[in-house]
Formats: structure tokens, C-alpha cells, sequence
């Protein structure tokens, strides 16, 4: 059970109700709650003294932490499905949702849920008898720094490495690694100060996943004497992403694969390192994405309407939608959302990679290690160590456009590994091995309407009857790809909205 607390004003005083203080994640040093600048580190706390309650958020908004405020009660908790009553029926937000069954991530402060809002980053929300007040500063979103490309790489490899100082560990840890920079540059850079991990371990994912991010990390474990331990998949990608879902806050199509992953780390002692923010702060993964969709902020509009078609779903979502929600959720009310959060971005050197940083990654890509992880596990973050961050949000587009930022850094801090390929050159896998798992999630989506959520298939909206239609015609098996975990998340929020439970 995720820490709550619900605090009600009376005529014989306030009411508080659950974890009257909470400090989650961690900071490097000092209290969260007190100074003025969020310290180093990755957290969400609140205190409640009996008269006042006092909240806080890391600099970058990383760790979930969700509020709501009515009638004159506020209630806080990581966890935004705990700030819904039983029984009670939730109004949607359907600006959020139009874009979220587009992208995959709501934006800024959003949530599926009007009454429901998440804390921005760095933020300071206090509340007392008189009501709330919530103090948040702008984006720190800063233009390009005046750097040559060789400043620019050096500061990233130094900065780095000041990170892990910051963040060396004081226990025996396993590492987890993938056939990705990030993880290899930590794991590199451990080694390098003389803190090896005991083990890596590596999640095998789902199809069409191709087990490349395996092969490459054992390839570079072995290289460097170190044991390598794989961790097998979910058995049912149906019944992961059932779980997933609602203990991320219905906040992400993504993270069920880590579940065994995770498991395994809490298992094996509770610390280790995640790249959070590498990918996007140093080498973009959509960067061919933001190369063909150059930002004008003189036409944020067509920008907006191409990423949304660009999108996890993309034009594929219309084969879901009724007539009720292709109103509700329509592509003009998304990229009217979109576009208001897209302006905040204009000033950043790279305005695109600045959007996908603070909104997917933040939104999206943390929840897997700080809402899957656990409430007492320590996930160290250097990519998002303070001057780090600084110095990579303000590399010049013309050192990051080109897609090998990261890549220069790797190799110019440890040249003797440059050889070693990444595991994103390797092409997905398509053809029967994928068709059939589609199937088995059918089949198994299915079954578990009829067995145990009748009313599925009763929706609002028909999206059972609707994702089997969309299983005909050209283009199916691609198209039912995108939309299985769709549907199931739908079909969720409609159960939850409703009043009912996860």
C-alpha cells in the first residue's frame, strides 16, 4: 500500500487521516523538506505538524507525487488511484486523454482524472486551515551555451563522472544493464572509480524485441570479468500490463516488462542505477523523429499534428473510438494540449528533446523505477544529477542533431570499448514469433473478459468489438499490435472512472 494522507478542516479542527509524514526516494545529503532549492537526488516527501502540511518534489518532478483538493480537504500520495473514493465517480480529463492515446504520456501536470493533478517539479505545496497554495518555478529551460563541440563532450564526460562520485555505492549492488548507452557509461564509470557491481542482470522484453539489449550487456560484463544474469520475461504480456497499469497510476502503456526485473533488484539488495534522462538529455532515442520535424514555434499547430500521427498510436487509435469518445478525445482537442505544452519549450537548444524530457521521461519512463520499484529501494539517477542536467540541456542542437553525442562521450572517456556495438542497431523481429504472442494476448484478453470482467465487453464504448475489428483489413497485425495494450487501459479507466477498483 502506497503512504496517503487526507487532511479535512471541521468545526472541532482538522481531520487527518493516514501517513501524516512521508520521504520517498532519497536525496544525496540533508532534508527534502527543508532549504529552499530541492537538494541532489530523486524524492517526493510532505509533513503534516497539526497545523500545517508542507510538500515537496525533486528538481525535475521525477518521483510521482499526486494531489487533489476539494471541499476544502487536499489528499496526497504517490499513488493517484489511492486519491479516488470508492465507490465515487471520477470525472475524466479529456483534453489529457486525447493526447495520452496518442503519445503514450500525459503532459506537464496531467492526469486521467480532472480532480487529480500531479506535483510539478521543484514544487512547494503547503496547506492549511485557509486552503492550499502551490509554488512551482518555470521549466529551467535555458538557451544553447556559447561551448565548442570538444567543451561540450569534455563537460559531459567530467560532469558525469562528479556524478557517480556523488552517487558511489556503500553497499554491495547489482547493476542492471541493457545493450543501450546509458547503463554501459554508469557501468563504465563505476569501474572506473573502483565500485564494480557484484553482478548484471538484464530483463529480457517482449516481442518483437529481438534479444539484442542481452547479448551486448553480457558482451560487455564479460569483457569486464564481471558475472551476467538474465532475467526472463512475463510470462503473459496481457497479465503484466494488467498489473502495470494500475500501479503506475494508469500512467504509462509501458514499464510491464520490468516487473520480474524490479523483483529481482529488490530481491538483491535494494540499490542500484538507473539511466533515467540519459537517452533524452544526451543522444535522443526519437531523434530521426526530431530531424524530419523541425520546431517553428511560428507554427506549433502542424508540428503538434505530426507528432501525434508519429505517436505511439498514432492514426491507428481512430479504429477505438465511438462516436462519444472520437468527440471527447478528438486529434484538434490533443493538439490544442499539445501545442500549449510544446510553447514551453521554444527557448531550449533542442525545443523537441527538452519536450520529450520533461514530459515522457518524467511522466512516463520514471514511473517504471520509482512506482514499480518499491518504497524502500535507493535508485541513483547521475544523468540527473543538477550540473550535469544544466550543462546537457544547453549543448548547442548542432552537436546533438546528428544523433552521436553520447556516442563521443562514451568513446573519448573509455576508448578501448569503442568496438562494442549498441543493441538499437539490431533490427526488431516480425513474422510468426510475433503474430502468435499478439495472439496469446488476444486470446488472453479475452478469456479474462469472460471469466472475470464481464462488463468489458458491455464498455461505454464497445473497444472490445472495436479492437477486434480493427484485426481486419491491410495493415492488421501492426495495427492490433499498437492497440491490444490500449484497449486493456481503456477498458481499465472506464472500470476505475466508474468507481471501481484496480
Amino acid at each position: 500500500m502506497k503512504p496517503r494522507t487526507r487532511l479535512v478542516p471541521g468545526p472541532d479542527g482538522v481531520r487527518a487521516e493516514g501517513d501524516k509524514e512521508a520521504r520517498l526516494g532519497h536525496v544525496l545529503s540533508g532534508d527534502p523538506l527543508a532549504g529552499e532549492q530541492p537538494p541532489e537526488g530523486i524524492f517526493a516527501a510532505w509533513e503534516w505538524d497539526g497545523e500545517r502540511l508542507l510538500a515537496r518534489t525533486d528538481r525535475y518532478g521525477m518521483h510521482p507525487l499526486y494531489y487533489r483538493s476539494d471541499a476544502g480537504s487536499l489528499t496526497l500520495s504517490p499513488d493517484p488511484l489511492a486519491l479516488l473514493r470508492p465507490g465515487e465517480r471520477a470525472d475524466l480529463d479529456h483534453d489529457a486523454l486525447a493526447v495520452f492515446i496518442r503519445l503514450g504520456f500525459f503532459l506537464a501536470e496531467d492526469t486521467p482524472f480532472t480532480a487529480i493533478r500531479a506535483l510539478p517539479p521543484a514544487a512547494t505545496l503547503t496547506w492549511t486551515r485557509d486552503g492550499v497554495r502551490l509554488d512551482a518555478p518555470a521549466l529551467p529551460v535555458s538557451g544553447p551555451a556559447d561551448l565548442t563541440r570538444d567543451e561540450a563532450v569534455d563537460g559531459f564526460v567530467e560532469l558525469f563522472r562528479a556524478a557517480v562520485t556523488r552517487r558511489l555505492p556503500t553497499q554491495p549492488y547489482v547493476l542492471p544493464l541493457s545493450g543501450g548507452r546509458d547503463s554501459r557509461h554508469i557501468l563504465l564509470e563505476l569501474c572506473r572509480q573502483g565500485a564494480p557491481p557484484r553482478e548484471c542482470v538484464s530483463g529480457a522484453k517482449f516481442p518483437p524485441d529481438p534479444g539484442a539489449d542481452i547479448r551486448v550487456a553480457a558482451d560487455l560484463a564479460g569483457r569486464l570479468g564481471l558475472p551476467h544474469r538474465t532475467v526472463d520475461r512475463p510470462r503473459s504480456q496481457f497479465h503484466a500490463e494488467r498489473a502495470a497499469g494500475p500501479a503506475q497510476g494508469m500512467g504509462t502503456l509501458d514499464g510491464a516488462w520490468t516487473l520480474p526485473l524490479l523483483a529481482f533488484l529488490r530481491r538483491h539488495g535494494g540499490l542500484w542505477y538507473d539511466g533515467l534522462g540519459g537517452g533524452e538529455l544526451a543522444q535522443n532515442p526519437s531523434i530521426e523523429l526530431i530531424r524530419k520535424n523541425p520546431y517553428d514555434s511560428a507554427d506549433l499547430p502542424a508540428l503538434a499534428d505530426r507528432l501525434l500521427v508519429a505517436g505511439r498510436t498514432g492514426a491507428h487509435v481512430e479504429h477505438l473510438l465511438g462516436p462519444r469518445t472520437h468527440a471527447l478525445w478528438s486529434r484538434e482537442r490533443a493538439r490544442a494540449r499539445l501545442v500549449r505544452e510544446l510553447a514551453r519549450h521554444a527557448d531550449a537548444p533542442l525545443p523537441l528533446g527538452s519536450f520529450f524530457f520533461w514530459n515522457r521521461t518524467r511522466r512516463s519512463i520514471a514511473l517504471a523505477p520509482f512506482a514499480l520499484g518499491g518504497e524502500h529501494t535507493v535508485v541513483h539517477t547521475p544523468y540527473l544529477d543538477h550540473a550535469l542536467v544544466d550543462h546537457l540541456a544547453s549543448v548547442p542542437r548542432r552537436f546533438l542533431i546528428d544523433g552521436t553525442f553520447h556516442d563521443q562521450a562514451l568513446h573519448k572517456a573509455f576508448p578501448e570499448h569503442a568496438g562494442l556495438g549498441f543493441a538499437a542497431a539490431v533490427p526488431q523481429r516480425h513474422g510468426f514469433v510475433l503474430f502468435g504472442h499478439r495472439l496469446a494476448y488476444l486470446a488472453r484478453l479475452l478469456g479474462h473478459t469472460l471469466h472475470a470482467e464481464r462488463d468489458w465487453w458491455r464498455s461505454r464504448d464497445r473497444v472490445l468489438q472495436r479492437l477486434l475489428a480493427a484485426g481486419r483489413g491491410p495493415g492488421a497485425p501492426q495495427r492490433v499490435s499498437r492497440l491490444q495494450p490500449l484497449a486493456l487501459y481503456l477498458l481499465q479507466l472506464e472500470s476505475l472512472a466508474a468507481g471501481g477498483t484496480r
